[in-house]
C-alpha cells in the first residue's frame, strides 16, 4: 500500500447499530449533529454505495467478520438468546488472522453471532472482550467481560461511553501496536437509552441523541489517537450494520432494515487514514462489508488460508482508484435470495420482510445509478437483462443452498 513502509496500520472499526445511510450529516443529515464523522469523511474518504452483508444484525456482522455471506454459516436471521446456533470454528474471523499476524485484537459491544461458550468473541481471534452478547431488546440481558457475565443489571445509557472508554485504555495499552478495534455499538437500535447530558439535545429526538452521544465518544477516541501520534498509523472505519429500523433516515432511498431494496442494506461509510488516504476521497463504487477482511489481510500482509471469502479487496477505493471487478453482490433475507446487484444493475425477484410478500411485482429491474431510489421498474425493457441476472441469482442460490445445514429440530 502507498502507506508509511515501517508500520502495518491499527485498525479501529466503528460499527452503528441500526443507523441509516441518511444519519450522518456527511451522508445529508439536516437534524443530527455528527462533526467527528464528518471530520473523518473530509480527511480520509466516503463510499457512497457501501453494502450491509444482510438487512438484520446477525447475517451482517457476520459478513464483515468473516468476509462470507452469513448463509453460508447457518446465520441466515437475527440469533436469538435460545438459538444454539452461532459462528463455527471453520470460520476465521479478521481478528483471528490479525491476531495470528501479531495484532493485539480487541471486540467491544453487540457481538450477535452466537452465545453460546464456543461463539463467544474470546474463542474466535478476539484478546479482549467487552460487551453485549446480543442485541438490547433481548432477554436475559448480561454485560460481558471475555467470557464472564460481570452485570446482570445493565444500565443501558452509560454503554457508549463505558464501550469508549475501554477503547481508549485498550489503544493506550497497545500504543505500540498494530492493533485492532471492534467496536460495534448497542444504539441506536431500540431501546433508546442515552446518558442525561446528551438527552433532549437532538433534533432528532432521542434516536438522534444516541448518534450525537455515539460522536462525542468516537471523537474523544480521535483525540486518543492524535494525543498518543498513532493518527498516521491508524485506519479508522465508522459505519453501520443495515439500514434504520423504526426512526432514522434512509436518505431518501426505498425501504428499512429487514428489506434489500437499497434503505435496508445500504450504510454510511466513512474512513480516515491521515498521510495516506487522500482527504476529500469519494467512491461511488459499490462495495460491501465483507470486503473489509481481505482489505484487512492485504494491509497487514497476511495471506487468507481460511474458508474462501465472498468479499474483495478494496484498497485501491480508499485510495481513490477504480475496484477490481466483482462479479455481483447477492442480498437475502433469511435463506431467501431477494435481489442481485451486477454493475449498475438491481434485480428484485421476491421480497424480504415488510412489504406485502407478493410476487405480482416481480421481477423489478432497477439502474441504481439513475435511480438509486428504485423507483421506476424497468424489467419489461430489459428481458434479456432480466434472463441473465435472474440466472446469475439461480446459480449463486443453488451454491448456497446446497451447502445449507438441515434444518435443527
Amino acid at each position: 500500500h502507498e502507506g508509511p513502509d515501517d508500520a502495518r496500520p491499527n485498525i479501529v472499526i466503528v460499527f452503528m447499530d441500526d443507523m441509516g445511510y441518511g444519519d450522518m450529516g456527511c451522508f445529508g443529515s439536516t437534524m443530527i449533529r455528527t462533526p467527528t464523522m464528518d471530520r473523518i469523511a473530509a480527511d480520509g474518504a466516503k463510499f457512497t454505495q457501501m453494502y450491509a452483508a444482510g438487512p438484520v444484525c446477525s447475517p451482517s456482522r457476520a459478513g464483515l467478520l468473516t468476509g462470507r455471506y452469513g448463509q453460508r454459516m447457518d446465520i441466515e436471521r437475527v440469533l436469538f438468546p435460545k438459538d444454539e446456533k452461532g459462528i463455527g470454528d471453520a470460520e476465521r474471523t479478521f481478528g483471528d488472522y490479525l491476531r495470528s499476524a501479531g495484532y493485539a485484537t480487541c471486540m467491544l459491544g453487540k457481538w450477535h453471532v452466537g452465545c453460546r461458550g464456543e461463539h463467544n468473541p474470546i474463542r474466535h481471534g478476539f484478546d479482549e472482550y467487552f460487551g453485549l452478547l446480543y442485541s438490547n431488546d433481548m432477554d436475559p440481558l448480561h454485560l460481558y467481560r471475555g467470557e464472564e457475565a460481570i452485570e446482570t443489571e445493565v444500565d443501558q445509557a452509560t454503554l457508549t461511553r463505558r464501550y469508549a472508554d475501554e477503547a481508549i485504555r485498550f489503544i493506550e495499552r497497545n500504543k505500540d501496536g498494530p492493533f485492532i478495534v471492534y467496536l460495534a455499538h448497542t444504539m441506536p437500535h431500540i431501546p433508546l437509552h442515552v446518558e442525561p447530558e446528551f438527552r433532549g439535545k437532538s433534533a432528532a429526538g432521542t434516536y438522534g441523541d444516541t448518534i450525537e452521544c455515539i460522536d462525542h465518544h468516537l471523537e474523544r477516541m480521535m483525540k486518543k489517537l492524535r494525543e498518543l501520534r498513532l493518527i498516521e498509523k491508524t485506519l479508522v472505519i465508522v459505519t453501520s450494520d443495515n439500514g434504520p429500523w423504526y426512526e432514522g433516515s434512509t436518505g431518501g432511498l426505498r425501504g428499512r432494515k429487514f428489506q434489500n431494496y437499497e434503505g435496508g442494506i445500504r450504510v454510511p461509510f466513512v474512513a480516515q487514514w491521515d498521510r495516506t488516504v487522500t482527504p476529500g476521497t469519494v467512491c461511488d463504487e459499490a462495495a460491501s462489508l465483507m470486503d473489509m477482511l481481505p482489505t484487512f489481510l492485504r494491509l497487514a500482509g497476511v495471506a487468507p488460508d481460511g474458508p474462501p471469502m465472498d468479499g474483495i479487496d478494496i484498497w485501491d477505493a480508499f485510495l481513490g482508484r477504480p475496484t477490481p471487478e466483482r462479479d455481483a453482490l447477492y442480498h437475502y433475507f433469511c435463506y431467501e435470495l431477494n435481489a442481485v446487484r451486477c454493475g449498475r444493475w438491481k434485480l428484485h425477484v421476491s421480497v424480504g420482510a415488510g412489504e406485502r410478500r407478493s410476487t405480482a411485482e416481480m421481477p423489478q429491474l432497477f439502474d441504481i445509478d439513475s435511480d438509486p431510489q428504485e423507483s421506476y421498474n424497468l424489467a419489461n425493457l430489459h428481458p434479456d437483462l432480466v434472463e441473465q441476472l435472474g440466472e446469475k441469482i439461480r446459480t449463486f442460490d443453488a451454491e448456497i443452498q446446497s451447502a445449507r445445514p438441515s434444518e435443527q429440530t
